[in-house]
């Protein structure tokens, strides 16, 4: 299963949720990070444990001569790293700034999409990606056409709904249509996640609360206890969410009623 977490302009929250997602996925999986602005996943979930030395760079330069999807996909694993904290957790870094990201072409983006697409029969794992802001005409696109499911954040305000809903005439432009895509609302407002979703024309995919200091622990690499992230309201709401993403398995899966 291909699951990718995307966003528009009000950055409401991609980083944090896909971690705090990945944390509790059931299964072994592959969170790949690939936001072409630069990613955060490294510094935050791993508190800086990494070099620069491994990701979708390496990866890119290992198989630049690999012919086809497979060999490309076995390689993923090599040039991700292990999560201490979660065993079936492996991390395969992103970009450290946005000028790595301009450098991956269309055909390596391509490439990319297509190894990710077939590492549940190659490596036996989930893929959970991070897109980061859908805001320019470049980046990870062919990765979204491959996806089983596409989250797309959004808080429940009228500037968030608004950058989300140019982000869904961005999506049906580059996917056809918008059968894949359901909305996950993070946090509370004068807005509930039904009409937010309605809003939006697609399904409501999820919903995570607003936690500050859990989103701390996950993304900027706050030092936090281990019991006290794990009872925090983003991480039980994150479990819950994890589990019915992995088992729907279908298209569109909404929150169950």
């Amino acid at each position: 299963m291909l699951i990718a977490v995307t966003a528009g302009k009000a950055a409401p929250g991609v980083t944090t949720s896909v971690c705090a997602l990945a944390s509790h996925w059931p299964r072994a999986l592959l969170l790949a990070d690939c936001d072409v602005a630069g990613g955060d996943i490294a510094p935050g979930l791993m508190t800086g444990r990494i070099g620069a030395d491994t990701g979708l760079l390496s990866w890119s330069t290992a198989v630049r001569h690999e012919a086809g999807a497979a060999p490309a996909a076995s390689a993923l694993l090599s040039h991700a790293v292990q999560v201490p904290e979660h065993p079936m957790l492996g991390l395969l870094p992103g970009f450290g700034t946005a000028a790595q990201g301009a450098s991956f072409t269309s055909a390596t983006w391509e490439r990319l999409a297509a190894a990710l697409a077939t590492a549940e029969s190659s490596l036996g794992r989930d893929v959970l990606v991070d897109t980061g802001r859908l805001v320019g005409d470049r980046g990870c696109w062919p990765v979204l056409r491959y996806v089983d499911h596409a989250l797309l954040a959004v808080r429940p305000s009228v500037r968030s709904v608004h950058a989300a809903q140019d982000a869904l005439r961005r999506l049906r432009a580059e996917l056809g249509d918008l059968t894949t895509v359901s909305a996950l609302v993070i946090g509370s407002g004068p807005y509930s996640s039904t009409e937010v979703a309605g809003a939006l024309g697609v399904p409501l995919g999820g919903e995570l609360p607003h936690d500050p200091a859990a989103a701390s622990a996950l993304s900027d690499g706050v030092l936090t206890t281990g019991r006290g992230l794990r009872r925090s309201p983003l991480m039980r709401a994150a479990s819950g969410l994890a589990q019915h993403l992995a088992t729907a398995g279908v298209r569109g899966a909404s929150v169950p009623a």
